[in-house]
């Protein structure tokens, strides 16, 4: 008895596991655009562009005022003096990578500052080594990145 229920159970378990995989194969055949840096297609393949230029040449501005990248959190304070705090970060990396965009926030109650505009994972890794000599608590984040930020 015990085999006839276990022989139905298995039936069952692989008629409904047929029922689902064709669904799924359904799904695949039609590529999906999740957002603008990643595409499913058949096999599920995600895009990721490495080049800033690129990716400003590639999307059109009405469409997307933002991409997808990466900054780096070098200070996130909410002590009485975080402004002053904030900006005198600012002024240190200012001075060691004068070339890099700093970006102060308010976001109540902590005052935050960020660095660099990165499309990829792997430039913010690259950036990330370059400022933690000078901010060992440093992270990268993920950031809506405007597309006039990338091209300056």
């Amino acid at each position: 008895m015990k085999k006839i229920i276990f022989i139905a159970a298995l039936t069952l378990f692989a008629v409904t596991s047929a029922q689902n995989l064709h669904t799924f194969k359904q799904r695949l055949e039609n590529p999906v655009k999740v957002d603008s840096l990643t595409t499913i297609h058949s096999t599920v393949k995600v895009t990721e562009h490495l080049d800033a230029a690129n990716i400003i040449a590639t999307t059109p501005a009405k469409e997307h005022a933002n991409v997808n990248g990466y900054r780096i959190m070098l200070f996130m304070s909410n002590s009485q003096n975080a402004r002053t705090e904030a900006f005198a970060a600012c002024d240190t990396l200012a001075v060691r990578l004068p070339q890099l965009r700093t970006y102060v926030t308010y976001d109540n109650p902590y005052f935050k500052v960020a660095a660099g505009n990165c499309t990829s994972q792997e430039e913010a890794l690259v950036l990330l080594q370059k400022i933690k000599p000078s901010f060992p608590k440093a992270f990268i984040m993920r950031e809506s990145i405007p597309l006039s930020e990338l091209s300056k």
